[in-house]
């Protein structure tokens, strides 16, 4: 009694005419083929790496900003090896004496700096041009208009370096949106989400999560008011994926 594989094994011209006749243009395996391997180069596409990036030296960023980066920061590479973004936090951030997690950054807090070597976009997927941003520290609106919007309320917006000069606190929630419009160059700021950070044993470290957002992990200082004694601070930001928000 014959099988398909013993047929295969023995009959080399009958089973070259069969895996011809599978792999025909318009047939079912031909197709079926042909959806697994453009499944597999989306998913290699979209693979990205972190690498390790020098210190800022770019005069378009505030030498006061600059000075309070860390010495080094890292840079998300696509599946092509081309950067997409470089990141620097601050190396002390300060911090309120109670609050927890990011509730312990006062609104308009200078967190980092990104920089865009190409044309970008933030996380609602606005184009953003090459160049340099500030980031700082804002909570998403408690209105109706954003309500249930995005899985967290913590968001850095991003202002244009070259505007952006002070390295103090900007309290004024309009005055740091006017200037991340500036970036955005539409009535809504840019911004990227603050996601809680998980329990990465290494930072600086990248993951994918359950909405399919690019994560970078990392950790920095934390400054509490009243206090000498830096603190661990964890800071997990999306720089790959978007939300109407």
């Amino acid at each position: 009694m014959f099988t398909f594989n013993r047929c295969y094994a023995t009959t080399p011209v009958a089973s070259s005419k069969l895996f011809s006749w599978l792999l025909a243009p318009g047939s079912f395996s031909f197709i079926l083929l042909s959806a697994l391997l453009l499944v597999q180069g989306l998913a290699a596409a979209s693979e990205y790496k972190i690498e390790p990036a020098d210190a800022l030296t770019a005069p378009e960023v505030a030498e006061a900003i600059r000075s309070a980066l860390e010495p080094s920061g890292v840079r998300l590479v696509d599946a092509r090896g081309t950067v997409v973004c470089e990141l620097w936090l601050r190396s002390a951030v300060p911090l309120r004496a109670g609050g927890a997690g990011y509730g312990k950054i006062d609104t308009g807090t200078l967190i980092g700096v990104l920089r865009f070597p190409a044309a970008g976009s933030d996380f609602r997927g606005q184009p953003i041009k090459a160049g340099y941003y500030t980031l700082r520290y804002q909570r998403m609106p408690s209105d109706g208009n954003h309500m249930g919007a995005a899985p967290s309320q913590d968001f850095l917006l991003l202002a244009p370096a070259s505007v952006d000069r002070e390295l103090g606190t900007r309290a004024d929630f309009n005055e740091v949106v006017a200037l991340s419009r500036q970036a955005s160059g539409t009535n809504h700021p840019a911004i990227l989400m603050l996601v809680r950070p998980g329990g990465q044993n290494s930072s600086p470290s990248l993951k994918q999560d359950d909405y399919g957002y690019w994560v970078v992990g990392l950790k920095t200082q934390g400054k509490p008011a009243g206090s000498d004694k830096p603190i661990d601070f964890p800071v997990a930001l999306v720089l790959v994926g978007r939300a109407e928000v």
